[in-house]
């Protein structure tokens, strides 16, 4: 009975389905690229990214803003945009700071703040350098504000050297700041599924580039100061 049914349909016989085994593990070379390109776009499509990204953006709106006014400032020989100028890069790199970790609260429900205090060291020592620089130079622009404003020929040379100097590395270190910034948000907020290919090559510029600042700054405190003194 079952050789005449089988002849009926043609002499074919039924063949059981197997199913494809899904390949982990390092049967599947492309799987951990994959992946990290999915969580990727899971971050870029979600709000947590996005508002990161927005807030990075506005922040270093607000420096080239300070970048502006020192340049428009230098070219007019006005001390209080000069001032001005070092107020608004501060504030650009504390708003980063303050965004960044509000945003990693958020997205850390759960964990100690122990935990959450671990994954910000590693940006809030870089900003710390940063600001720094930023304070030393108000600093200094508080102290010889009146001389500049009355008769900024009796300064030293050196003065302008390093002044243009400090501004120059700081600039340079704004640049190495928000760089770092938006590959290590990229990569905790993934939990390391999206590392940064760049994060070390942004540390070492920002590591010279912060060494070379703050030796300016403080050398041109130490002019001021005995300028100041000596006056």
């Amino acid at each position: 009975m079952v050789a005449s049914k089988m002849k009926k349909k043609g002499g074919q016989k039924n063949i059981p389905v197997v199913k494809a085994r899904p390949v982990r593990g390092s049967e599947g070379g492309n799987l951990p690229t994959a992946k990290a390109t999915k969580v990727l776009e899971r971050i870029k499509k979600g709000g947590v990214w996005m508002t990161t990204n927005n807030w990075l953006k506005v922040s270093q709106l607000i420096t080239v803003v300070g970048v502006l006014i020192f340049a428009i400032s230098t070219a007019s020989h006005n001390v209080d945009g000069e001032l001005a100028a070092y107020y608004w890069m501060g504030i650009g790199v504390v708003v980063t700071l303050v965004m960044t970790t509000v945003l990693l609260a958020r997205t850390s429900k759960g964990e100690s703040v122990l935990a959450l205090i671990m994954k910000m060291s590693g940006l809030y020592l870089p900003t710390i350098a940063t600001l720094s620089v930023i304070v030393v130079m108000i600093l200094v622009f508080h102290s010889v504000r009146n001389v500049l404003t009355r008769d900024a020929a009796h300064l030293p040379p050196e003065f302008y050297t390093f002044h243009y100097l400090t501004f120059f590395f700081l600039f340079l270190q704004l640049i190495m700041l928000y760089q770092f910034f938006g590959g290590e948000m990229n990569s905790i907020i993934s939990k390391g599924k999206v590392p940064d290919p760049y994060r070390n090559a942004y540390i070492a510029g920002f590591v010279l580039f912060s060494i070379i600042s703050l030796a300016s700054a403080a050398e041109l405190y130490v002019i001021i100061t005995m300028f100041l003194t000596d006056g």
